[in-house]
């Protein structure tokens, strides 16, 4: 007979951990891992499960069965149940069924606090395993119909799925899901995630823990390449339930972000009582109604433009409302360029008009930058961290070109995608669907919003309406102004009882210890190229910090309740060079502004006349439209 075949794989582990290692004279708990049961042979799918939980912090361990031995199921029945968690296909199930029946049940009754069974697709191979492990309540798989599917997360299963509970959405491409076949009504009342009204996600609670199963074959990679017509969303089907079955069993001990934030972004208007159908009394009064913060993405070439008077009376002593950067001049296409001269130079120079505005108003703004026409290269992004801006803000996070790789899914697992030059840019989204902000915050990313002067046609109604919902979602939902919430944005976990990792994105930071006890926090940003860095601040002062081919580290602790600010500070550069533009540049920029406004605020109340010219404006291509304007 075959000796068993096994081995534990653990790659992805923090660096220099404490954990499992004597502290103060006592044995701290080991590390939990997800272990992945296989074949002698890992699958595609089976690897892509490892990817997912090791980019989403979950430390993993691998175990190689042998197909031969029924001894194979001693190795499952010796892993720690009280510290690891068990993954497997569900071929591999089947197999390990085949082996030893009476072993397999007691790995599954005994052995293991959480388990997730995946890969449920076909209804003979997989049917007979399943309705044993159910006890028959699941008779078995459905074949998968095609079309298009829609997802229900019910409520009831908000323990597991948090600010998604309760919404639908429909899955993209129109990729086949089979479902889980109930014998009887109630069933699948442990239903995490439905397609179709009926189970495709499913939770278990025998008496020795729970086991999640999940139908489909599809396991989403996290290294595949994304584009602006093919985005994050439409992978929210294959990707929530992974998520769940993370979130759930390793709580804090896998990334997660600190509490849920939310802003509204509305994209150019001038700083008046009234600018196209934005009514900023209307809009102020419906922000105190309904507890919601806003944003005003601002043309610094407007800086002239906003009387004092009406500045102070509308404007200040409002921590609800606040300004950043939108463009420069707003002209088409303004930061897609690959010119990094012109860049700095429109970047530094639209800083310069905020702080002109500023002094003349009173009205401070955050180093925040929207792109006009939701527009940018990746030189753009060097360009606003040269001039050091905080963060970018954007309705798309693909530059016009692609000098810095294509965006995987992987990166918008991420609160921020950093790729370009270690420069921050955060993705907001149109409240039209729910689901957008949950999954943002499930993640622990901020839901931002962004809205147009054309959006208010109708009041404030339908933003109050989507405030309300994402309430729904996440009760304790806070409305910070947006340099303070891209400030404390941040990916976090627990690795032993005193140390927290944290991944943090833009050059400045904030953290605070909110727990009850004195925390060690090990800080690291990715930076491409960290020779660019000189010096690590922490409350303003210099501190030795770590550097690699990737990263920048800072380790500190805080005592409880304390915050510290960390500041990345670059190496000098050259003083940026005066650009002239010339004087028809100038002009070519009154015109579009003028036009811009005649449009917003007279053309828009006809729509007829408002889509004869858009569409010639389209014919002349002078609009630039993307994803914002």
């Amino acid at each position: 007979m075959d000796l068993v075949t096994y081995h534990f794989v653990d790659r992805h582990a923090p660096q220099n951990s404490t954990v499992g290692k004597p502290r103060n004279g006592i044995l701290e708990s080991p590390m939990k891992h997800l272990i992945l049961a296989s074949g002698s042979s890992r699958t595609v799918g089976e690897e892509r499960v490892l990817q997912l939980a090791r980019w989403m912090g979950a430390p993993t361990k691998t175990i190689a069965l042998d197909a031969e031995s029924a001894l194979t199921l001693e190795v499952l029945a010796k892993v720690d149940g009280q510290h690891d968690c068990l993954a497997m296909s569900a071929d591999t199930l089947a197999l390990a069924h085949r082996a030893s029946p009476r072993c397999l049940e007691k790995v599954v009754q005994e052995h293991h606090t959480e388990m997730l069974i995946f890969g449920w697709s076909d209804p003979t191979r997989h049917g007979q395993v399943l309705s044993w492990l159910t006890g028959g309540a699941i008779r078995g798989v459905s074949a998968p119909a095609g079309g298009q599917n829609v997802l229900d997360l019910p409520f009831g299963g908000r323990d597991f799925s948090r600010q998604l509970a309760g919404l639908s959405f429909s899955s993209e491409g129109n990729r086949s899901v089979p479902t889980f076949e109930a014998a009887f009504d109630g069933a699948a009342t442990g239903a995490v995630v439905l397609a179709n009204r009926q189970p495709v996600f499913l939770r278990l609670a025998p008496a020795s823990g729970e086991i999640f199963l999940l139908a489909g074959s599809e396991v989403p990679d996290v290294d595949e390449a994304l584009s602006p017509g093919n985005g994050i969303e439409a992978y929210y089907d294959q990707l929530i339930p992974f998520l769940i079955f993370l979130r759930h069993s390793f709580g804090e001990k896998c990334w997660h972000g600190p509490p849920s934030t939310a802003r509204i972004i509305i994209d150019d208007p001038l700083l008046t009582e009234r600018y196209g159908f934005l009514d900023y009394r209307a809009l102020l009064s419906s922000m105190q109604r309904a507890r919601y913060g806003t944003s005003i993405a601002f043309i610094p070439w407007n800086y002239r433009r906003t009387s004092s008077r009406t500045a102070s009376s509308l404007f200040q002593q409002r921590p609800d409302l606040s300004i950043c950067v939108h463009g420069c001049d707003h002209t088409n296409k303004e930061f897609a360029i690959a010119d990094r001269a012109l860049l700095e130079w429109k970047a530094g120079l639209a800083l310069e008009r905020m702080e002109r505005h500023q002094t003349r108003t009173g009205l401070p703004f955050e180093r925040v930058m929207v792109f006009p026409q939701g527009r940018f290269s990746s030189d753009a992004m060097l360009a606003l961290r040269t001039a050091d801006y905080l963060a970018a803000v954007n309705s798309t996070c693909f530059p016009t070109d692609e000098t810095g790789g294509r965006l995987r899914i992987g990166d918008f697992l991420r609160p921020a995608i950093t790729r370009f030059h270690g420069f921050p840019i955060f993705h907001r989204w149109y409240p039209r669907r729910l689901v957008d902000c949950a999954f943002d915050m499930f993640l622990g990313k901020p839901a931002l919003l962004v809205e147009h002067a054309q959006d208010f046609r109708d009041g404030c109604g339908h933003l109050e309406e989507f405030v309300i919902g994402l309430r729904k979602l996440e009760p304790t939902v806070a409305w910070p102004t947006l340099s303070s919430q891209l400030m404390r944005s941040c990916i976090m976990r627990s690795v032993s009882p005193d140390t927290v990792e944290v991944q943090f994105f833009t050059k400045r930071f904030h953290v605070e210890n909110v727990d009850e006890e004195r925390r060690r926090f090990r800080l690291t940003k990715y930076e491409p190229d960290a020779s660019v860095v000189r010096a690590v601040l922490v409350d303003g002062v210099s501190v030795p910090f770590g550097a690699n081919h990737s990263s920048v580290e800072v380790e500190l602790e805080a005592d409880p309740g304390q915050a510290r600010d960390i500041e990345i500070v670059d190496q000098p550069r050259p003083p940026r060079r005066r650009q002239r533009m010339g004087l028809m540049y100038s002009i070519g920029v009154l015109g579009r502004r003028s036009l811009s406004e005649f449009r917003d605020n007279s053309l828009a109340r006809h729509p007829r006349l408002l889509g004869a010219a858009t569409r010639v404006a389209r014919r002349l291509k002078v609009t630039g439209d993307r994803h914002g304007r």
